[in-house]
């Protein structure tokens, strides 16, 4: 199970596979990761946002990721 980490983090490794983020500074989900036709809406509020494991559990399963890839 991956261990929670920074969104500019996050950001940073998923731009490696072509997945993108966007921010929004309005609505309940205030970022989204997308790639294509697929997306996922994460809550944050600011780059030093945590992401938690069931997030990034989410964004393996969406995007179709390795496992391993945030233990980095």
């Amino acid at each position: 199970m991956p261990k929670s980490r920074e969104l500019r983090k996050v950001v940073a490794i998923l731009s490696k596979y072509g997945i993108k983020f966007t921010h929004s500074k309005r609505g309940r989900h205030s970022g989204k990761f997308y790639c294509d036709k697929a997306s996922f809406p994460v809550k944050t509020h600011g780059k030093k946002t945590e992401l938690l494991p069931y997030a990034l559990k989410g964004l393996i399963k969406k995007f179709n990721l390795s496992q391993d890839v945030f233990d980095t």
